[in-house]
Order: structure tokens, then sequence, then C-alpha cells
């Protein structure tokens, strides 16, 4: 993929993530990485392509937890059946953008954990 066309940088981002969605019987998850403009997440089952979902996610050691609306835009196997990386487009919520921008401007100053190069994804 071309990376000029990259909406946000992506920033590692190894955290658990809680998913509502029942109705598809996942509960829970771990990020590969984030952006402003969504995250991928591992999971185990299959979860279509348009499904928007609630996540509830711990920005770094912060005990402080924020609910952010995604719609998956991809989704791909990995590893074993059953198992699978998906990629989220955040549906825009201003204070969800705020928190998670005032992370990444963190984790910017801190350590420049700026993925680079095939690296990167789109979400």
């Amino acid at each position: 993929m071309d990376q000029n066309k990259r909406v946000d940088p992506r920033f590692l981002f190894s955290e658990p993530v809680s998913l509502a969605l029942p109705e598809i019987g996942l509960n829970g998850s771990i990020a590969g990485n984030i952006s402003l403009s969504g995250i991928s997440l591992k999971v185990q089952g299959f979860v279509p392509v348009g499904t928007v979902m609630e996540l509830q996610v711990r920005l770094g050691k912060s005990p402080k937890v924020i609910w952010v609306k995604g719609q998956v835009v991809r989704i791909r196997e990995v590893l074993a059946e059953g198992c699978y990386e998906i990629g989220l487009k955040f549906v825009r919520d201003e204070q969800c953008s705020r928190a998670i921008g005032e992370y990444i401007n963190e984790c910017r100053s801190k350590s420049g954990n700026n993925l680079n190069g095939n690296n990167q994804t789109r979400s």
C-alpha cells in the first residue's frame, strides 16, 4: 500500500481491548496499533467488514478507560484457523479523539514510537 495515502501515522499499541458485540460472541482482544483514525485488533472469531462495535480502551498505564465506536474496514486470517486481525475505523467522537490524540502525542514525545515503512496499516 502507498504509504503516502495514510490518513494518520500508526503507533504500536499492545493493550487489551474489551469489545461490546454479544451477537458475535467476542469479548476481548489485544491491540496491535492505534492512530487518530483507527485501531487494529487480534480477535478469535470472524467479524464481517462493516460491523460497528463499541470498544473499551485503556490508554497506556492510566487507570482511565475510554469507550469508542469503531467500524470494521478490513479483516484477515492470521496464525491459526479462527484467529483474525481486524482494522477498525473510529466513528468520530470529540472526547475520544482528544483522549487518543493526547495519548499519541505522549507516545511521540517519549519514544518516537511511530511505525514506519511496511509495518503501517490502515483502518
